[in-house]
């Protein structure tokens, strides 16, 4: 196996184990583990939460990701 196919295999594994993970645990639980993983990214960019949502043309900064990605 290539190593594009290992990591497409690797990646597809972790999508339904996060889909079962987001199905068995409640909305509050998992969406502060998310909170903490992107709040980590824009740390390590040095990037506000606000500048973020500049950054990706979001006019209402309070928007929560994930209350974003669910009204999709």
């Amino acid at each position: 196996m290539t190593f594009i196919e290992e990591n497409l295999k690797e990646r597809k594994r972790f999508v339904h184990k996060w889909a079962e993970y987001v199905r068995t645990h409640s909305d509050k639980e998992w969406s502060r583990q998310q909170n903490v993983i992107i709040n980590s990214g824009l740390q390590s960019t040095n990037m506000t939460r606000e500048q973020f949502f500049k950054m990706k043309g979001e006019k209402n900064y309070s928007l929560c990701i994930c209350h974003r990605w669910m009204a999709q």
